[in-house]
C-alpha cells in the first residue's frame, strides 16, 4: 500500500520524506525557499508501503542492487518578482550521483520536466554551464540546478519542477530476519538570485 500525506507549512519550511515500512521510511526533510520566493512541495510522504523479499527482487536493474519503485512528487515555487532561480536538494551523499538511503542503498531525483511561468524549460546544473557538459536529468549532489532559455539563466516569477525519486537497496540487504524500516531524506532548497 502506498500512502501520501499532505505537505505541512512549519515557517516557511516544507518537508518531504521518504518513507515506508521494509521500504522507505523517514525523517523529515525540506524545501526552504529564500524570503522573496514560497515553494510549495506536493507530497511531504512518500510512503512505499510494506514488501516482501520476492516482491523487492522482481524490480531488480542489475545483480548487486534493487530498486523499490519509481514516485513523483512536484515542486512549486513561486516568487513577488521575476528572478533567476536555482534549485538544490541538500542530503547526505552516498555517491556522485545519489543520496544516502537504507545504510549502504542510495536515491536519486531525477528531473521529469520544468516549467517557467507555464513555458517548458531545460534545468542545468552551475558547473554544466562552466564546463559546456550536457545538461543531466539527474538532481546530484552538490548541484545547483536553473532554468535556462537559449545560452542564458532563465528570470520568471512561476518554476514547476516534477521530480522522480527512485531508491535502491543492495539484494544482501533485503535478506532480513524480521520486519524492516529504511530511510533517506534531505531538503530542497530554492534560491532567488
Amino acid at each position: 500500500m502506498i500512502t501520501m500525506k499532505n505537505l505541512r507549512r512549519e515557517s516557511a519550511l516544507f518537508s518531504i520524506a521518504l518513507a515506508a515500512l521494509f521500504a522507505l521510511a523517514g525523517t523529515p526533510a525540506h524545501a526552504q525557499a529564500s524570503a522573496r520566493c514560497d515553494a510549495q512541495l506536493s507530497e511531504s510522504l512518500v510512503d512505499y508501503g510494506r514488501m516482501t523479499r520476492a516482491q523487492l527482487l522482481e524490480r531488480q536493474p542489475d545483480p548487486a542492487r534493487a530498486s523499490l519503485g519509481k514516485r513523483l512528487v512536484t515542486l512549486a515555487v513561486v516568487c513577488a518578482e521575476r528572478t533567476a532561480m536555482a534549485l538544490s536538494f541538500q542530503g547526505a551523499a552516498a555517491d556522485d550521483t545519489g543520496f544516502r538511503f537504507a545504510g549502504n542503498g542510495r536515491f536519486t531525483l531525477r528531473i521529469v520536466q520544468a516549467q517557467l511561468d507555464g513555458k517548458p524549460v531545460r534545468l542545468a546544473a552551475s558547473h554544466a554551464d562552466a564546463t559546456g557538459s550536457a545538461p543531466s536529468s539527474l538532481l546530484r549532489p552538490g548541484d545547483r540546478m536553473s532554468p535556462m532559455d537559449g545560452a542564458g539563466l532563465a528570470q520568471g516569477q512561476r518554476l514547476t519542477v516534477q521530480l522522480e525519486i527512485e531508491p535502491f537497496v543492495g539484494v544482501a540487504a533485503t535478506r532480513v530476519g524480521a520486519e524492516s524500516t529504511w530511510e533517506g531524506a534531505g531538503r530542497f532548497e530554492v534560491l532567488s538570485r
